[in-house]
């Protein structure tokens, strides 16, 4: 029976500087770990939503941690949020230095580690191998953006009313969007932790919410970096929030991390 724990990476955040971490029996130091980052517009969700996304990638061989980050929330309709970009990268660079530097567990591999992020989450995990100013996640082998936000300035021009959770979430100047954007980033060619990372993009095309012109952005960005990245807009289906609940996208992330896997043995 697959096993849950909770652990805090940062106890004065409480509930938002925990992760969930899910082994199977059979797991050990040599077992991959997947780290999920949910979305959520940086404003919601929670580890405990993805819950059954868990048990789904630990069936397919993994182990599991899926992490929360505190999020932007307004005390009144007039205040900005305490906390805004780059909390949110800050607080899951924290819970991924945790998870290397004191493994809570046996379970996994702390040098073969992979980020899986959705929609808001994906914004994080890509900034966090693209930032030059975060250049010590060595350990991360590979990341798959799903149904992602990477362009602010190009999310707004096609949905305009989203400035209110981008405001939120960046702070009402729109001139600092693009810079909080993944296109915007460029490696340091000395990081560790950049352009030898793959990287899968996924989007469904049946999605409403984010359509597929923030993929192809980042898609073209990474490219431009000579970096190994993957386009698939084919394999998942299903609306923004019920791609990631798919077997179809358990299975094409699970085959492309495997992929990953082979061919550093090699």
């Amino acid at each position: 029976m697959t096993s849950s724990l909770t652990f805090s990476f940062n106890p004065s955040f409480e509930n938002y500087g925990q992760l969930d971490l899910y082994s199977s029996p059979q797991a050990n130091t040599k077992t991959p770990l997947l780290v999920f980052i949910h979305g959520g517009a940086w404003r919601s969700e929670d580890k405990q939503d993805h819950r059954q996304l868990a048990l789904d990638f630990v069936n397919q061989g993994f182990t599991v941690a899926v992490t929360n980050y505190r999020l932007s929330l307004r005390e009144t309709p007039e205040q900005q949020p305490k906390v805004q970009h780059p909390n949110h990268i800050q607080d899951t660079f924290e819970a991924l230095t945790f998870l290397y530097n004191t493994p809570p567990t046996l379970t996994y591999d702390k040098e073969n580690v992979f980020l899986v992020g959705h929609s808001a989450g994906a914004h994080i995990a890509t900034m966090l191998i693209l930032d030059p100013q975060l250049y010590s996640l060595s350990f991360i082998r590979g990341i798959v953006g799903a149904d992602g936000i990477y362009d602010l300035p190009l999310l707004l021009r096609t949905f305009p009313t989203y400035l209110d959770f981008v405001s939120q979430a960046f702070g009402p100047d729109s001139t600092t969007y693009f810079q909080a954007s993944p296109i915007s980033k460029t490696p340091l060619l000395s990081s560790p932790s950049s352009l030898l990372v793959p990287t899968l993009i996924i989007h469904s095309m049946d999605d409403q919410l984010v359509d597929v012109a923030q993929a192809n952005s980042i898609f073209h960005h990474l490219q431009s970096l000579n970096m190994d990245v993957t386009l698939d807009t084919t394999s998942v289906n299903g609306d923004h929030y019920d791609m990631i609940k798919s077997q179809d996208f358990i299975i094409t992330v699970s085959q492309y991390i495997n992929k990953i896997i082979q061919k550093n043995a090699i």
